[in-house]
């Protein structure tokens, strides 16, 4: 099974690079992933997801509004409100094209404070390090779900 992950963020605003953080984790810890690295625009890695062509694609980004340090698969596809990004495009757009050439689209919201991300700043905090981490055991998860449905 093909897997990619794209990963969204600005590593120059603090905690929101907390998914492009777990993206070089996942890298180094030689998952069986691709990771793209899509930043602040991630719309700019569509062709190359696209050529991937990969079986589950997971979109990870940081997001607010629950609690800190939570790592959350989230439907946001049908939420047409879903509007705290800070990325040109909003998620449920963004997730609605990668759909229609990969059918097993999933987002994972890594939960960060919002305080930690409104400024310039290269330094990601301790507890967006752990929530990435977490993020690592949630992409196990999906892993091992998703390698089921395969064998069944």
């Amino acid at each position: 099974m093909k897997k990619a992950l794209l990963v969204v963020g600005n590593p120059l605003r603090g905690d929101d690079g907390v998914a492009p953080y777990m993206g070089n984790l996942i890298e180094k810890e030689g998952f069986d992933w691709r990771v793209f690295y899509g930043e602040d625009i991630p719309e700019n890695e569509f062709n190359n997801i696209r050529e991937y062509s990969p079986d589950l694609i997971v979109v990870a980004d940081a997001m607010t509004g629950m609690n800190v340090g939570s790592v959350e698969v989230i439907d946001i596809s049908d939420d047409k409100d879903y509007m705290y990004t800070t990325h040109n495009i909003p998620m449920p757009i963004l997730l609605s094209y990668l759909r229609g050439f990969c059918e097993a689209v999933l987002f994972l919201g890594l939960n960060v404070d919002i305080e930690k991300m409104l400024e310039f700043n290269m330094e990601l905090s301790e507890d967006a390090k752990l929530t990435a981490q977490k993020g690592l055991v949630k992409l196990q998860e999906i892993d091992t779900i998703f390698d089921k449905k395969i064998i069944n």
